[in-house]
């Protein structure tokens, strides 16, 4: 593997909060190479959005052997549309306004795959956090401002059970 993509490889743990309920197969199998960042407003990215790739770029010779991921910024939202008496609207996006919606910045890490164009997107599939967290690597929090030490895996499939393992 290049070197520099060694720098990006985030170490996996189980969620202390899930930890009692995950089977033995779910545990940390080892490391995951983390390719990207993604930033989202308002709800979370689609399957195929493009990732912003990190210096020193993975190619698919590079990345044989470890689950591949983007690291992922939603700021949520929701959006407030106001009709005007002559039938004008206008939008305003507010941030809390439903109790039960997340609210604020989460942060996840979501499975990343190649195009057919060769550049990487969001794996396709209907991801959820599925009991594991990733330790960033320091390089990986320097390339993004903000970024949290520990986040989210989702890398579980709630309808089939199946994990993201490409």
């Amino acid at each position: 593997m290049d070197a520099d993509l060694v720098r990006y490889l985030a170490a996996v743990r189980a969620d202390p909060h899930y930890a009692p309920y995950l089977p033995d197969h779910a545990l940390p199998a080892g490391p995951i190479l983390i390719v990207g960042q993604h930033a989202a407003f308002a709800t979370h990215p689609r399957p195929a959005t493009p990732i912003a790739v990190f210096p020193g770029g993975a190619s698919t010779t590079t990345v044989i052997g470890y689950p591949v991921m983007a690291l992922v910024r939603v700021e949520h939202a929701t959006a407030v549309i106001t009709v005007g008496n002559d039938g004008t609207t206008s939008t305003r996006w507010e941030h809390a306004l439903f109790p039960g919606l997340p609210t604020g910045i989460s942060w996840h890490l979501h499975p990343a795959e190649l195009d057919a164009t060769g550049r990487w997107v969001l794996g396709a599939g209907r991801w959820s956090a599925g009991g594991r967290q990733a330790v960033l690597p320091r390089s990986v929090t320097a390339q993004v401002p903000g970024a949290p030490c520990v986040v989210a895996l989702h890398d579980h499939d709630p309808h089939s059970g199946r994990r993201w393992s490409s």
